[in-house]
């Protein structure tokens, strides 16, 4: 692991540090406040709704101001991250959000204050009190890593008025039935089942509904080789050879913006994206939009991802014990609820369901709640620094090759067990 960091860090000190809109550096005097940086990768209407957050935080109290900084989404900030951590460390932020998958990697090095010993003598709060299913890449050799902040897991949207007047009255909940809603609703140049490559999360997703799992139980390759693996691109090849399925042209083939703009846009009807989305696809359809589980072959499951909260080394301790006061903050349950209402990422704690905030927007949007109830169905991840590099460059590369460039479903999971077994040796 300490040959792979160090040929990542190279790779990406090319990267330059531009931070967006804010500080670099803590300033802190013995008098005033005490200053600290908050990378994040929420942009848009999320990253406004960031801001928001952090400057109440900064008005509620006068002991630590916040600089809020966006870095781009998680593969920029994670070089950008990488890079500020390759020499003293003085460059990095104290608080950053970073895709779940990629905790294990800064945990293994070191580079993560263990806030354990923090929650353990706060009386105002307790990690104790979220879900478990988010909390899973949180603890690392036994020491409190993260929080969890913007988590999410794949959930299926539908065109609610398309699917009823094909006479399909619910959501599909079977591969079967998104394979007849899909036939049924192709005409009048839309189609049904819109596929997603740009991330290999949403295949993982249909693998494990097909009964695999993402590693194997030594964890050393993956758990899906064989049919687990195989059904799902066979499924999607079969579509698209009777044409209820729709795959974005050109260059954006890959990209899960167009897709979600083809949906808004009724160029298809059913689509498989984060449950993050759920506001912005509500909010900019002209049809009803519905939300359901991964349709399943075997079993219903749930993979679970979107960002922790992280605090790095190398800081004072009155820089780690404000960083601990904002992180905290961001995850009580009035402040999570407001989050999570406002997107559509899951609210992480019964707190946090039960705000106020969050329950009024339920009240509007009545699938807003829809990845609480997979919480039962999420599955155990790979807490691997090597796993980000096959889920992105071996797992997801594969997929493409079968999907859009006539690879087998039988050697294209060959191959990702293959060149993920090589990590190992």
């Amino acid at each position: 692991m300490k040959k792979l960091l160090a040929l990542v860090l190279a790779a990406v000190m090319a990267f330059s540090m531009v931070a967006c809109g804010g500080g670099s550096n803590a300033d802190t005097t013995p008098d005033g406040p005490v200053t600290i940086d908050f990378w994040h990768s929420m942009g848009g209407a999320t990253g406004e709704l960031v801001d928001e957050i952090v400057k109440e935080f900064n008005a509620s109290q006068d002991e630590v101001i916040v600089n809020c900084i966006y870095q781009g989404d998680y593969n920029a900030a994670g070089a950008k991250l990488q890079a500020a951590l390759s020499g003293s460390g003085e460059s990095a932020p104290h608080v950053a959000q970073i895709e779940i998958t990629r905790v294990g990697f800064y945990a293994e090095e070191g580079l993560l204050v263990d806030l354990k010993p923090y929650d353990e003598a706060d009386d105002t709060f307790d990690a104790a009190d979220m879900y478990d299913g988010v909390m899973d890449f949180s603890w690392y050799d036994g020491k409190l890593v993260s929080l969890p902040n913007g988590r999410s897991c794949p959930v299926m949207y539908y065109n609610v008025d398309a699917l009823k007047a094909a006479g399909f009255e619910t959501a599909p909940a079977t591969w079967e039935e998104l394979r007849n809603a899909s036939k049924a609703v192709t005409k009048d140049g839309a189609k049904g089942y819109g596929i997603s490559l740009g991330d290999s999360w949403y295949y993982l997703a249909m693998m494990l509904t097909a009964g695999g799992q993402v590693y194997n139980d030594a964890g050393n390759g993956i758990g899906f080789a064989g049919e687990a693996g195989e059904k799902p691109l066979q499924l999607w090849l079969d579509m698209l050879a009777d044409n209820s399925a729709f795959i974005p042209e050109g260059e954006d083939y890959a990209s899960n913006s167009a897709l979600r703009n083809a949906f808004m846009a009724g160029q298809c009807n059913i689509i498989m994206q984060s449950s993050a989305q759920y506001r912005g696809l509500v909010d900019n359809s002209d049809f009803e939009v519905g939300v359901a589980y991964i349709p399943k072959l075997t079993n219903y499951a749930a993979i679970p991802g979107g960002s922790n909260i992280v605090a790095f080394e190398g800081k004072s301790e009155a820089e780690v014990e404000a960083t601990w006061k904002f992180m905290k903050y961001l995850c009580s349950g009035d402040v999570a609820g407001k989050f999570a209402a406002g997107t559509g990422y899951l609210p992480t704690s019964d707190a946090a369901l039960n705000s106020a905030v969050y329950q009024d927007k339920l009240a509007q949007y009545p699938y807003l709640d829809i990845a609480v109830g997979q919480l039962e169905y999420f599955v155990e991840m790979p807490f691997d620094p090597t796993y980000v590099e096959v889920k992105d460059n071996v797992v997801g590369r594969q997929v493409q090759e079968c999907i859009i460039n006539g690879k087998t479903p039988a050697d294209a999971v060959a191959t990702m067990e293959t060149e993920t077994a090589a990590f190992y040796k």
